[in-house]
């Protein structure tokens, strides 16, 4: 017989731990991320089911995945929402640099960062390390998506037209065809891929940092598109060719940019 891991009491053969105690667990914890229950009656539970551990760190995280789904399923996370979600995990002993590889942890972020931008404020969430980005006066890195592919439109120029087929002796062993000079100019666009590095957006600017390097001020971005994976920005000058940038998540690109541009434009 093994030792049920909340109460210590005996459990079943091939059981850890009592159906009962995870069920009172569970129902503890999503008392509290729902809102209907105090700190102080969680971490009550948490002593009592001694749930610091592991297993209960288990139970904790599969209904912590569910209740950011939920928080986020209209797409806006409240300020109490995330306070409630950040407690629950701190009442295990978890800290922001143990969730920092869950995918919905990075989706409440992420949440975070557009409801401070909807709110007038630059957030001031990331801790950059090893960005080879030289900052401006002022200039604040709101977020960075690194293993980004830096994509840019080029127009490739070529002539077409009818041959004459006529050929014009100039002088012995030497002829000029018409045929070699062609009609109309054709324009064809193709995609060039300037490899992949770090897409840094700032309160100032978004930049790219990789084999090629770009840095576009807010005030010369003319439109921004948004991909299921990326975003297009086109700028401001007579030259310039769209850039596509591959980020991975293009949703949050599309609404992290724009956002900020408005606050960085007044």
């Amino acid at each position: 017989m093994g030792e049920c891991h909340f109460c210590g009491r005996d459990a079943r053969m091939l059981r850890s731990s009592h159906r009962d105690c995870e069920r009172q667990l569970e129902e503890g914890i999503d008392e509290y991320l729902a809102g209907r229950s105090s700190r102080s009656a969680l971490d009550a539970k948490v002593l009592a089911l001694s749930a610091k551990g592991k297993h209960g760190v288990d139970v904790l995280l599969d209904r912590w995945d569910r209740a950011v789904e939920g928080a986020l399923a209209d797409r806006v996370l409240t300020a109490e929402e995330e306070r409630r979600l950040m407690e629950g995990a701190e009442a295990f002993g978890l800290e922001p640099t143990n969730l920092n590889d869950r995918k919905t942890y990075q989706q409440l972020v992420k949440a975070a960062v557009l409801r401070e931008l909807l709110e007038g404020t630059i957030p001031e969430r990331l801790k950059v390390q090893r960005l080879n980005l030289i900052l401006l006066k002022g200039e604040k890195v709101v977020w960075v998506f690194p293993g980004t592919e830096f994509l840019e439109q080029r127009t490739q120029r070529s002539f077409a037209g009818v041959s004459h087929g006529l050929g014009i002796r100039v002088m012995k062993g030497v002829y000029y065809r018409p045929s070699v000079f062609r009609g109309s100019p054709v324009e064809r666009t193709t995609t060039v891929s300037h490899g992949k590095g770090a897409l840094a957006i700032t309160n100032k600017h978004v930049s790219f940092v990789g084999a090629k390097t770009v840095r576009v001020p807010y005030r010369k971005i003319v439109s921004v598109q948004p991909y299921r994976d990326g975003i297009g920005l086109q700028r401001d000058a007579a030259a310039a060719r769209p850039m596509n940038f591959v980020t991975g998540d293009g949703w949050f690109a599309y609404n992290l940019v724009t956002n900020i541009a408005q606050i960085a434009n007044g």
